[in-house]
């Protein structure tokens, strides 16, 4: 008897690594297709100015591409975002699903950073670039902070500018080191930080992967968001002291949130 329940559990288990396995594969095909798609009506709109039909679009691209592969989200706090004006939304970098699963934690209009190398990209680069995505270019300091003082009128557009202080994915289930530029983007700016943890990106798709949440039929991401910090009377003196309190903080929260990690 618990011999055939072991082999019935055994053939499941099989079945749904195999289904998985092809949902992903067949998931990509469709995401991709999506995603062209998709990029090419922002252009077009961005060109015409319809900046809330491009946020309206990107916001559908994201909850085409987290169905398809069977990830849902989970979003708490959105009420620290502010009702009005502009702020920095800082994220704990996991996988590149962090941006569709916060793409779809908040109608807000939030645009990316994203690294200058993505912009090369045919079709998907144009469109990144005509919604209003910063290009960071990782190893130059100097260029990033300029393109953070050219963005700053855009705060009073309601912009929420979301950025990886880590500056890149992390290869663990962990939070790792923060870098200052998002800190004194906000600091020079004078506007809000907002810190936002997420759980769960890492086991739908780890770094240096392409096999997209196999093995679970479904998928559910945490997203909390933290209270706003505020940058009011702040200099870039401060800044240190900023990035060690907003770091501590996420930490606390990624520790605290319970997840059924199961990669």
């Amino acid at each position: 008897m618990a011999d055939a329940a072991r082999s019935s559990l055994s053939l499941g288990s099989l079945t749904l690594m195999i289904f998985t396995r092809v949902r992903s594969m067949l998931g990509i095909v469709v995401a991709s297709a999506v995603t062209i798609v998709a990029s090419s009506i922002v252009i077009a709109v961005s060109f015409l100015g319809k900046h809330e039909l491009a946020t309206s679009l990107i916001h559908s691209w994201a909850r085409a591409c987290l169905k398809v592969f069977g990830i849902g989200v989970s979003v708490h706090g959105e009420e620290s975002l502010p009702a009005v004006g502009g702020g920095i939304v800082v994220f704990n970098h996991q996988s590149l699903f962090d941006i569709p699963v916060l793409m779809v934690s908040t109608a807000k209009n939030i645009r990316f950073g994203a690294k200058i190398e993505l912009f090369k990209l045919p079709i998907f680069g144009a469109a990144m670039r005509a919604c209003g995505t910063l290009p960071i270019a990782r190893e130059n300091r100097a260029e990033v902070l300029k393109i953070y003082k050219a963005a700053e009128i855009r705060f009073k557009r309601n912009t929420l500018f979301v950025l990886a202080p880590e500056g890149t994915r992390q290869k663990e289930p962990a939070i790792g080191k923060f870098k200052k530029g998002p800190f004194l983007f906000a600091i020079n700016a004078g506007v809000p930080i907002i810190p936002v943890v997420l759980k769960g990106t890492h086991a739908v798709l780890p770094k240096k992967t392409m096999h997209i949440n196999v093995g679970r039929l479904y998928r559910e991401i945490k997203v909390e968001y933290l209270p706003a910090i505020s940058t009011k009377g702040l200099t870039p003196i401060d800044v240190d002291g900023i990035v060690e309190k907003t770091r501590a903080d996420m930490v606390a929260v990624y520790e605290r949130t319970p997840i059924d990690y199961d990669p």
